[in-house]
């Protein structure tokens, strides 16, 4: 049974119209039909302007799912209703639409597309025409990022970029996803991606309870269920490259071996000054729950059991016409969870100054209760154009996270147990305390209590960004000099008080605080040459980096303390645990690449 409680994001609007027809009235309606469906066979071939065939170009009948696709000779025959319209697409072409009347061949020419072709891309060190790259990538823009509901910034990945999968680790709000480009890379070590935000690399990649002091109760072993990427708002991402292979990673070495992913965050363009609001409220909720006997269907089913001698009678579930529902203690711990999320950003600049600044707040209720996640951001990007030679600009942002974790990922058993306590068992006493009943040999703890009586709290802070100057000392010759930072600090909390509840007994509190803390920074410097002699256009670029990251880590725990509303592990009666670590890395590196057309 996956443990793991799934979300589903929904907007439900649905409009029915309905018409009666009887008669003659009915036998046209009926004939017009039948008319429309006959089908129409086209045939035809795609090719592009120098006369080669276009292999693999879409053939789809528009408004409907029927489609093909073409041969290696550039053929196609799809069966169409008379009167419909064919759309032909490739990437890097010109769509076309053709309207069948009675046409059965088509001879179909597809124009290259200059805007597609000349778009530019974010690559490593730079940018580059889409039609001057070679290496194998997916780009994705601000509209497809707006085009679900996302909390996390890899969630905008799943089932978006080709030959990119990404499978979400947990239920929890904030909770990260799994990426894999192009499959899993190594089985031994971390295989996620390599971030990048506006050149600087996303520290803290694969994260666990277990890196904030909180145990396996949140992510056992390496999975990570704590994303890096929800400190984000997505809202300030303007595109998104993922450079798939090793043509198009090679430039980061070793660090890019399971692919990159280059985030370009919004930037002032010259203008009159722009402000805009966004905002959104949606609500998540389990689309499908188990469907599991009710209180009167279970008394039912025992004394089944009970008539063939194997169970002994009940006196409270002898009849079970005298009973209700009884407690459905999936409703009990799943509830429908609200997100809303609301931005203020403001864009413009003059010729020389461009800015962008923007304010974010986002709210996440979780779908199991007591979960939640909210966050708080604010950026500011600043371009100025000094001199014709002279160009300086930074990036900062600076996000602040809470997290209420809960144990839906725990090797506790929230959900486990939430389907294998019986519904005769109250969630409350008479005196509102949680129920500890034990019956018929179920000695099952209280779902409810189990998800409420722990905090598990978690508090992220991250400031991050860089400053950086380019200097055009020729024409086409480009000195690009900056400074990237990424610094980070974290609170984990947990208190587990003392709970009786049958025979699932605590019979003493506790309380674990660990700090975090990590600095990273590098420099970087690089040149780039463009440069094009007739019909020969080519690039060159010689670089530099290095980086150095640092963290430390302290911790104390304690238990019996004297009261479940101070958590203070200083006043425990126990014996307190206390822990320090610390740590650094580093790399420095040359690099170069070039490119010829």
């Amino acid at each position: 049974m996956n443990k793991h409680a799934k979300r589903t994001a929904f907007a439900a609007g649905i409009c029915l119209s309905m018409m009666w027809i009887s008669g003659p009235q009915a036998m046209a309606a009926s004939t017009e039909f039948y008319a429309s469906q006959q089908a129409h066979s086209v045939s035809g071939v795609i090719i592009d302007a120098t006369g080669l065939p276009v292999i693999g170009a879409n053939v789809l009948e528009k408004g409907t799912t029927n489609g093909v696709i073409t041969d290696l000779d550039g053929k196609f025959t799809l069966n169409v209703k008379p009167g419909s319209t064919l759309v032909i697409s490739y990437i890097g072409y010109v769509t076309q639409e053709i309207k069948i009347t009675n046409q059965k061949n088509l001879n179909i020419t597809l124009e290259e597309d200059s805007e597609t072709l000349d778009e530019v891309v974010v690559v490593g060190y730079g940018t580059m025409k889409k039609s001057d790259l070679s290496g194998a990538s997916v780009s994705m823009d601000e509209n497809d990022l707006k085009g679900s509901i996302i909390t996390n910034l890899d969630q905008s990945l799943q089932g978006r970029a080709a030959g990119v999968t990404a499978v979400t680790t947990s239920g929890a709000p904030g909770s990260s996803s799994s990426i894999r480009i192009r499959g899993q890379a190594t089985i031994n070590a971390n295989a996620e991606p390599l971030y990048v935000i506006d050149g600087v690399i996303v520290q803290g990649g694969g994260q666990s309870g277990a890196d904030f002091g909180l145990g396996d109760a949140l992510g056992n072993g390496s999975v990570s269920t704590i994303s890096p990427l929800s400190t984000i708002n997505p809202a300030d991402i303007v595109s998104m490259e993922i450079l798939k292979d090793a043509s198009a990673t090679a430039i980061y070495g070793a660090q890019g071996a399971n692919g990159v992913v280059l985030i370009t965050t919004k930037r002032g363009k010259a203008g009159e000054a722009k402000f805009t609001y966004d905002g959104m409220v949606a609500v998540q909720r389990q689309t499908k729950r188990l469907d599991l006997m009710n209180l009167r269907e279970y008394a039912n089913f025992y004394n089944d059991f009970v008539n063939v001698g194997e169970e002994t009678e009940s006196a409270y579930l002898s009849d079970p016409s005298l009973l209700g529902k009884g407690t459905n203690w999936q409703d009990a711990i799943f509830q429908t969870a609200l997100q809303h999320q609301h931005q203020v950003s403001a864009q413009g600049g003059s010729d020389k100054v461009q800015y962008y600044v923007s304010g974010s707040y986002m709210d996440q209720e979780g779908t199991i209760i007591g979960s939640d996640f909210s966050r708080f951001s604010v950026r500011t990007n600043l371009d100025a154009q000094l001199k014709k030679w002279l160009k300086l600009g930074l990036s900062a942002t600076y996000s602040s996270t809470d997290e209420s974790l809960k144990l839906a990922d725990s090797n506790q058993g929230l959900i486990y147990y939430s389907l294998t306590t019986i519904p005769s068992i109250p969630i409350y006493n008479v005196d509102g305390s949680y129920s500890s009943i034990s019956q018929e040999g179920y000695t099952n703890p209280n779902p409810v209590a189990l998800a409420l009586m722990d905090d598990i709290l978690l508090n992220r802070q991250k400031l991050t960004g860089n400053i950086f100057a380019e200097v055009t000392p020729i024409k086409n010759l480009v000195w690009h000099a900056e400074l990237g930072y990424d610094i980070s600090a974290s609170k984990a909390d947990r208190y587990q008080p003392m709970v009786n509840l049958g025979t699932w007994v605590r019979d003493s509190n506790s309380s674990s605080i660990q700090k975090n803390s990590s600095t990273f920074w590098q420099l970087k410097n690089y040149l780039t040459y463009n440069g094009n002699i007739d019909k020969h256009n080519f690039t060159v670029m010689l670089g530099q980096e290095c980086w150095k990251s640092d963290y430390n880590y302290s911790s104390v725990a304690n238990t019996d303390l004297p009261s479940d509303a101070v958590h203070n592990p200083a006043l425990g009666d126990g014996t307190p645990t206390i822990g320090y670590g610390f740590g650094n890395s580093s790399m420095a590196s040359f690099f170069a690449r070039g490119t010829y057309n």
